[in-house]
């Protein structure tokens, strides 16, 4: 990690490098001036509102990086203006070195959080972008879906989440503890649909979406009901499936509609093999 120190008190400026070179392991510079610093590397950088200069441009070009400012007044343009133009954090003078190491630990850390949640997101829209669904759903909470096709129900919940800004906890009712359901701001999600009144009373509480087999009849009246048919070009035109995930897409498909045995049968494998391609997939069985 390069940290750059921008200060004109160099008794100062010096013993920030001397600890961060100790404590964080870091290589430090210093500069006595913003226009200095413009064109230094860094990944944090650590700044004197003080200065004379146009500490603007400095942010300007390094909001990008971890900026953390020092500001012996809070004020609007020492603090507030600097913060609204991409600066990350500040601390007043007088401030301890371990502060200053706290922050910057917390910011690498959020930062990293950060870029692996976008990645994260990107690869979910990458998975989800070919999956077509036509008209628009209102998900009202908590809701029953009846589906041909549960892979388009992942769109639709994952769309809501990023537009209203909640999470996403996926669930399954045969062995989700009731005390773990508390947060109003998380969409529990259940793929795998068993009849547990203890559970589903528990989770009607919350925004809860959970996925039903076709002859489902809904003994919730506080749960609402959406039954949303998707297009077979989804999963069928253009697409070869691989024999496992083929065979995954069967027994979460008619694993309500066939016995175990006549599935078992019509996918060619014994009830034991079909047993253990539940448990690898992570399939429970719906009743």
């Amino acid at each position: 990690m390069k940290i750059i120190i921008v200060e004109n008190e160099l008794y100062l400026a010096q013993s920030i490098q001397n600890n961060l070179s100790e404590k964080l392991n870091a290589k430090c510079e210093i500069f006595a001036s913003y226009d200095e610093a413009v064109d230094s590397d860094g990944d944090v950088y650590i700044v004197n509102t003080n200065l004379k200069g146009n500490i603007e441009k400095l942010i300007e070009a390094k909001k990008d990086k971890i900026i953390i400012l020092l500001a012996p007044y809070v004020t609007y343009t020492s603090v507030t203006q600097p913060i609204q133009m991409g600066a990350d954090d500040y601390l007043q003078k007088p401030f301890s070195i371990e502060e200053l190491i706290r922050k910057i630990v917390h910011l690498k850390e959020y930062y990293s959080l950060k870029n692996r949640t976008d990645k994260m997101e990107d690869f979910i829209e990458h998975i989800l972008e070919d999956i077509e669904i036509e008209g628009e759903y209102e998900l009202n909470f908590p809701l029953f879906i009846k589906t041909n096709f549960p892979k388009a129900i992942d769109k639709i919940v994952f769309e809501y989440a990023k537009k209203n800004i909640c999470d996403i906890r996926l669930i399954d009712i045969q062995s989700v503890n009731p005390k773990e359901l508390k947060n109003k701001d998380t969409i529990y999600y259940c793929k795998n649909f068993y009849d547990n009144p203890e559970i589903i009373n528990q989770l009607s509480k919350y925004n809860t979406v959970i996925i039903v087999p076709k002859e489902f009849e809904n003994n919730y009246p506080h749960y609402n009901m959406l039954e949303i048919e998707i297009s077979k070009k989804n999963f069928l035109d253009d697409e070869i499936l691989s024999i496992e995930d083929y065979i995954k897409f069967i027994i979460l498909n008619h694993q309500h509609k066939l016995p175990d045995t006549e599935l078992s049968k019509r996918l060619g494998i014994s009830r034991k093999s079909l047993w253990e391609k539940r448990k690898k997939y992570g399939i429970f069985k719906q009743k």
